[in-house]
């Protein structure tokens, strides 16, 4: 009987450092590089004075009465597939996507394999400094194992 015993002991021992849902928590400095599973994302940037183009017609690229920008450059490898963009990153307190916005000459772009870098765009309250951006990815991954899936949730504190 001591048998099953040890199997049940060795397969808990193996367990235990996996998370059901692949659910990875990071957080760092602007300028870490934060991982999981085939994932890298480095926020190399952040940037209070974000330019403005002279002849904005569109408005776009303006921030809004009472508001301010803040710009983010981030650098993105992916192994897994799934879509990340823009709307993948958040900047807090009270950050709001501007999209798209031209501010900045090589936005980033969405990508799915590989590779990307390129600046995000976002309006907060005028007065307020970013103090964290956040990056989120859920890969569902329906053609792939259950142990190769990633849900990565990464935070870096702006200084």
């Amino acid at each position: 009987m001591p048998r099953p015993v040890h199997i049940f002991l060795v397969l808990g021992v193996a367990l235990a450092g996996c998370s059901p849902d692949g659910k990875t928590e990071k957080s760092g400095a602007v300028g870490d590089e934060l991982s999981a599973k085939g994932l890298r994302v480095t926020v190399q940037r952040v940037d209070t004075s974000v330019p403005v183009p002279a002849r904005d017609i569109t408005g776009l690229s303006t921030p809004a009465p009472g508001k301010s920008l803040v710009g983010v450059r981030a650098r993105v490898c992916s192994s897994h597939g799934g879509a990340i963009g823009s709307y993948s990153f958040s900047v807090e307190p009270d950050g709001r996507l501007k999209f798209p916005a031209m501010n900045y000459s090589g936005a980033f772009e969405s990508l799915r394999n590989g590779c990307g870098t390129g600046w995000i765009v976002f309006e907060v309250p005028r007065g307020t400094r970013p103090e964290k951006v956040r990056f989120s990815f859920t890969d569902t991954g329906s053609y792939r194992h259950e142990q190769d899936r990633v849900n990565a949730r990464f935070t870096w504190n702006v200084s």
